[in-house]
């Protein structure tokens, strides 16, 4: 596995979130999290990137993983255009892209008082634009533009100043944000929660095709049965793993009620047998 939880125990104040739990993330797998609100499902996402530790047991990933998460913040999202935001999650290729910018606007205003300068924006440039080049950067800025487009932005929305949207339209860029960095496992707390029904279709077909591991919650189940293969529930304290999509999860959960119901009567008749 790539991510495995061993016996973990953990308590939120005074409540007792997980009891012993395990359950493992593999390669590629697409999992689908649910479980009634409050039960820890965003401290599973938080124990998984390491923000919260266990109180008992593991949480075992290798070193190199790369971990992207989706929550719903948006704080701080201004300043910059919605393209250079989306891409700045991007380390190097995003600094170089945002300085090539700064220089073609040099580069642009010049008014030929001073050619020393001119010649510097130029030589440093040609040298920017190489690297950014190199590191692939015009495919990380199509990429982008493709995601985007997918979650609805507009042309005119991707070049403006991402400080002028609306909470629901940040926490498209936020999320696209997240996808275009490609991370071996996306963890997605609620992702369609303001998508519309266009965008919900793009980014099923995205997470489907997706190469490394997702996690979701979502409220939306027809999400969830078209997109993920696992369910892990978190109820009780205790976390279950389902193969199947959620009407799967939802069928094989009713047998298993069933079954412990069945268990409990039949431990009470042998009970009332030896009183």
């Amino acid at each position: 596995p790539m991510i495995a939880l061993s016996n973990v125990t953990k308590q939120y104040g005074g409540q007792v979130l997980f009891v012993d739990a395990s359950f493992q993330i593999n390669p590629g797998e697409k999992i689908g999290l649910v479980g009634p609100n409050g039960a820890g499902k965003t401290t599973l996402f938080r124990l998984i990137i390491g923000q919260e530790t266990p109180d008992e047991g593991t949480v075992e990933k290798p070193r190199r993983l790369s971990v992207g998460y989706f929550n719903q913040d948006i704080s701080g999202l201004r300043g910059r255009s919605v393209l250079s935001e989306t891409i700045a999650g991007s380390g190097e290729v995003a600094q170089l892209g945002d300085e090539m910018k700064a220089l073609e606007a040099q580069m642009a205003a010049d008014t030929g008082d001073d050619p020393d300068a001119l010649d510097a924006a130029v030589t440093r440039y040609g040298e920017v634009q190489a690297r950014f080049q190199e590191l692939g950067g015009y495919d990380v800025e199509a990429r982008a533009q493709t995601i985007l487009a997918g979650l609805g932005l507009t042309p005119e929305q991707v070049a403006a100043d991402v400080g002028n949207l609306s909470g629901g339209w940040k926490m498209r860029v936020a999320l696209a944000k997240i996808l275009l960095q490609k991370p071996d496992v996306l963890l997605l707390d609620e992702p369609t929660n303001y998508l519309d029904i266009e965008s919900i279709l793009w980014l099923e077909g995205f997470l489907r095709d997706y190469p490394g591991a997702v996690i979701m919650t979502s409220h939306d189940r027809e999400v969830m049965n078209r997109v993920v293969k696992k369910i892990v529930e978190i109820d009780g304290g205790q976390v279950r793993s389902y193969s199947g999509n959620y009407d799967f999860y939802e069928q094989a959960r009713q047998l298993d009620a069933a079954r412990r119901e069945a268990e409990y009567q039949r431990q009470q008749a042998m009970l009332a047998k030896e009183l």
